[in-house]
C-alpha cells in the first residue's frame, strides 16, 4: 500500500470533525423541535437508535471502496473522498482517467496523486454547483414534465442512467479485452491484467443479477441494501481466488 502524508490526515481528520459538528447540530435540533411539538420520548429514542443502526448498512460500499482505492491513493485521500461527497464509481472513472493522462510520462507518483485528486474534486464539484445555480429551476421542468407527460419523463431518466452504465461498461470492457496477455503497471505500481478485469466483471454481473432476482422474484427486499457490497465483495473474492490459485 502507498504511503499516505501526515498532513492529509490532519486535513481528513479537520472535515470529519466538520462532519460530525453539523451531524450534532442537527440531532440536537431535531430533538429540540420534537419536544415542542409534544413527540413521545421513547419514540424519539427509537427513532435515534433506528436510524443508528440502519446507517450501518449504507457504509459498507464506502468501507469497501476505500479498501479498493487506498492501494493507488493511500488511506487518507479515499477516506476524504468517500466520507464527504464522493462515490466509489466516479471516482475510480476520476482516478483511471488520471492514470491514463501520465500514461508515456516521466511523471512521478507524487504527480499521479495530485492529478487524481484535483480530477476527483473538480468533478465532484459540478452536482453542487449546478444545485446551487440551477436545481431550483430544473426541479420545476422536471415536475411539470412528470405532470405532463410521465411516460417521456421515464424514457429520458432510463436512457439518460442507460448511457452512464454503457459508458462505465465499454471502458471497463474495452481496457480488459486490450490489456489481455499484456499486463500493465500504474504509476503506483500496481499491476492489473485485462483477465482478472473481465473477471471481475462478469462475476459482478452475475452477482448481482442473481440479487435482483432474489428481490423480483422471492421479494425479499433486504437483499436491495446490501446488493453492493454483496457484488463487490463477491467478485473481488472471485478475482482473488483466480489470482490465489495462480492462473495469472
Amino acid at each position: 500500500m502507498v504511503e499516505s502524508y501526515a498532513v492529509i490526515f490532519v486535513l481528513g481528520g479537520l472535515i470529519a470533525l466538520a462532519i460530525i459538528g453539523m451531524s450534532v447540530f442537527f440531532i440536537v435540533k431535531a430533538c429540540r423541535r420534537a419536544k415542542q411539538i409534544g413527540m413521545d420520548k421513547k419514540l424519539i429514542k427509537d427513532s435515534v437508535r433506528s436510524s443508528a443502526v440502519f446507517s450501518i448498512v449504507p457504509s459498507i460500499p464506502i468501507v469497501v471502496g476505500i479498501g479498493i482505492l487506498m492501494q493507488s491513493l493511500g488511506i487518507a485521500i479515499p477516506w476524504i473522498r468517500l466520507t464527504v461527497i464522493g462515490a466509489l464509481q466516479y471516482e475510480l472513472i476520476a482516478m483511471d482517467q488520471a492514470k491514463a493522462a501520465l500514461v508515456g510520462t516521466e511523471a512521478s507518483y507524487e504527480t499521479f496523486i495530485a492529478t487524481a485528486t484535483v480530477l476527483m474534486t473538480l468533478s465532484i464539484l459540478s452536482g453542487p454547483v449546478f444545485n446551487a445555480i440551477f436545481y431550483k429551476k430544473y426541479q420545476g421542468k422536471l415536475a411539470s414534465l412528470q405532470e405532463k407527460n410521465g411516460k417521456l419523463m421515464n424514457t429520458v431518466t432510463g436512457a439518460l442512467l442507460g448511457g452512464l452504465l454503457a459508458g462505465m461498461l465499454s471502458s471497463i470492457l474495452v481496457g480488459g479485452i486490450f490489456t489481455v496477455g499484456n499486463p500493465t503497471t500504474d504509476a503506483s505500481g500496481a499491476v492489473s491484467y485485462g483477465e482478472v478485469t473481465l473477471i471481475t466483471l462478469a462475476a459482478s454481473l452475475v452477482i448481482m443479477g442473481l440479487c435482483g432476482v432474489i428481490l423480483k422474484v422471492f421479494k425479499q427486499k433486504w437483499i436491495e441494501s446490501y446488493a453492493l457490497p454483496i457484488t463487490i465483495l463477491g467478485s473481488l473474492g472471485i478475482a482473488y481466488a483466480f489470482i490465489a490459485a495462480g492462473l495469472f
